[in-house]
């Protein structure tokens, strides 16, 4: 079932998951899910803002890998095969995936840029997210509406500690990415500012989409 969430809820999941307020966020959580007589995987899966991020992208942003590993211990491991799975990209943001399926899971649902909240920790540079997620089943491959990877961004804005462990790890998928030029061609075309106050990072991936 897909829980009723009014804007207000939906906006305070969000700031809870954004704030890195844990306790603020299980609690307001389990509270929803009582209402609803929905698990709190379907409560959290329901809280999307207007850009269609979740509260993923938003821990995932501000570097919170203790709400990262909150938000998706409500959801089931993945499985070998999807892990090695990739998500098709998105060539417009009605394409951008709406709810959490089977082929589509949590950790790897795109906001209205095509985005996922891997994008967003590759954008930030937290490495102990990114490595996080991808433990969790977050594509390396999955693209965004300007056909950027999690990589591009990371290596577009400096963060070459992300982009080398990226680099180390999946050299089959990646290492043929930055190989065929995919990086400099890709991140040619992104406009972000270059530096944001880490407690704005949430405000800067939503400037990014």
């Amino acid at each position: 079932m897909v829980p009723k969430l009014s804007e207000d809820e939906i906006d305070d999941l969000i700031y809870l998951a954004r704030t890195g307020d844990d306790a603020e966020l299980t609690g307001m959580i389990q509270e929803l899910a009582d209402r609803e007589s929905a698990t709190n995987a379907e409560v959290i899966a329901a809280a999307r803002d207007d850009g269609k991020a979740t509260c993923l992208h938003m821990a995932a942003a501000n570097g919170h890998a203790k709400t990262v590993t909150l938000i998706l211990s409500h959801f089931p491991a993945p499985s070998k095969t999807q892990k090695a799975a990739t998500v098709p990209p998105t060539t417009s943001s009605e394409e951008a995936p709406a709810s959490v399926t089977e082929d589509t899971p949590y950790v790897n649902l795109q906001n209205s840029f095509g985005n996922t909240a891997l994008h967003w920790a590759c954008l930030g540079g937290h490495l102990d997210v990114v490595k996080l997620l991808l433990s969790r089943g977050a594509s390396p491959t999955a693209a965004n509406d300007k056909d950027q990877i999690p990589l591009d961004l990371a290596a577009f804005n400096s963060h070459m500690h992300v982009v080398d462990y990226f680099l180390s790890q999946s050299k089959d998928i990646e290492g043929d990415n930055a190989k065929e030029g995919g990086l400099e061609k890709s991140t040619q075309d992104v406009q972000m500012e270059d530096e944001v106050d880490e407690g704005e990072a949430g405000s800067k991936a939503e400037s990014n989409g």
